[in-house]
């Protein structure tokens, strides 16, 4: 600071040649020793540090301002430099992007979204300036493109119900996948057993660590369901009809229950057709 070298306007006011700033009468006040600009006035070559920040710039060692702007509400003063002026700050800082120009970038939590997360090295392609109250010039946002990620679903958690829906695992693949990851207790039926719970993640993982053998397991289950399909009619057609014997043998005189079950007198092997010829009503 120093002091202002004043002259008179026309109009009678002070003007230091210096800051090139005007007073009605003289003033106490130093002379900030460059031109001193209403905010948002200064030359757009002349960039504050923020905003020379924000392009990855800093003034170089010695550097003196070349323009100044005076807060009254916060009472201090904000310098402004000359880009040219100005060197590279971090030389191994990406790209810098602008939010509304992304492109396919996103950051990690636009990436988390779609199940996507970078590897610990994985570098961004990018990066994005945001204001931070915490820093004093703001910080960047890592942008990363969808094709440098790995499939990094969130985890939760599922039951062995929707293990056979969703995955379509079998119980020989349950047992295969191994214990769940814990257990709590019914919320309706404290006496019943467990709720038993897997972690997605590790399902997922398990199903891509077996990848060939589960899309072999997946093949042949298309075969059955196509098999069950194509004679679903004969098959509850069957097992209605045995529901119906099973009722006529309960009351036929020829059954009999024993230690091994229920048996019959006339055909002890089973029935080859149905319904059963001899069938002859109990009489009590």
């Amino acid at each position: 600071m120093q002091q202002h070298n004043f002259i008179k306007r026309p109009d009678k006011r002070l003007k230091c040649k210096i800051c090139e700033w005007d007073w009605a009468s003289k003033t106490n006040t130093l002379c900030p020793g460059v031109i001193r600009y209403s905010w948002g006035c200064q030359p757009s070559h002349l960039k504050d540090e923020v905003d020379l920040h924000k392009q990855n710039l800093k003034p170089k060692k010695g550097v003196k301002p070349s323009g100044c702007y005076y807060s009254m509400n916060r009472n201090e003063w904000t310098w402004f430099y000359d880009q040219k002026d100005c060197d590279l700050d971090n030389p191994e800082l990406p790209p810098i992007v602008q939010w509304d120009n992304l492109g396919e970038l996103k950051t990690v939590g636009q990436l988390k979204k779609i199940n996507l997360a970078p590897s610990e090295e994985t570098k961004p392609r990018g990066v994005a300036w945001v204001w931070d109250k915490d820093a004093e010039w703001g910080v960047w946002i890592p942008l990363y493109h969808e094709d440098d990620c790995k499939w990094n679903p969130k985890d939760g958690w599922i039951t062995k119900f929707q293990l056979q829906k969703t995955y379509l695992l079998s119980r020989g693949w349950i047992k295969q996948l191994g214990e769940p990851d814990k257990c709590l207790e019914n919320p309706r039926y404290p006496n019943a057993p467990s709720i038993k719970l897997y972690s997605r993640k590790r399902v997922e993982q398990f199903l891509a660590n077996n990848a060939e053998e589960y899309a072999e397991w997946l093949d042949k289950r298309d075969k059955y369901i196509a098999i069950f399909e194509a004679n679903k009619d004969k098959i509850f057609a069957k097992r209605n009809a045995a529901k119906e014997q099973t009722k006529m043998c309960l009351k036929c005189a020829s059954g009999c229950s024993a230690p091994e079950g229920f048996l019959c007198a006339i055909h002890p092997m089973g029935l080859i057709d149905m319904p059963c010829p001899d069938f002859s009503e109990r009489v009590n």
